[in-house]
């Protein structure tokens, strides 16, 4: 009997790890270049955007403006066809102060600021953008 206990927990287990990793991971460091400053290094499953989703009261919702409601079919649209692509840079930005860059690498965005504060490079994986946005999508039209 403990067995069968322990073998459906097993299962479960990693029945429901499967499900949250399925997205892959979030990717987050942050160095402030101040003393005593923040270095924080986050991997967090992708999918927690998603599920965040699902849980945005419905009067927060009513908050999102219109043209983002609007532009959510185009951005499941773009995480579709960017993932077929090859690496490259999708924006560069460069001052005497700062540097932004967006890059399409892998299967995912990768966003990265340098500047004199800080160094900052998020990872997002471009199923997990799909996904959230379809969740959105469909929360704002009620179903």
């Amino acid at each position: 009997m403990f067995a069968k206990l322990a073998m459906g927990f097993l299962v479960f287990t990693a029945l429901t790890t499967a499900y949250a990793v399925q997205d892959g991971f979030v990717h987050v460091s942050v160095d402030e270049y101040r003393e005593g400053g923040t270095h924080l290094h986050l991997i967090a499953p992708a999918s927690l955007g998603m599920v965040a989703a699902h849980f945005v009261p419905r009067r927060e919702l009513s908050k999102i403006d219109e043209e983002i409601q609007r532009l959510l079919p185009t951005l499941k649209l773009a995480a579709t066809e960017l993932v077929k692509l090859p690496d490259f840079v999708l924006v560069e930005v460069r001052s005497d102060r700062e540097h932004i860059l967006v890059t399409k690498v892998g299967s995912g965005l990768e966003i990265e600021e340098d500047s004199p504060r800080e160094h900052v490079k998020v990872w997002v994986p471009l199923r997990a953008v799909y996904d959230t946005a379809e969740v959105l999508t469909q929360r704002f039209s009620g179903n």
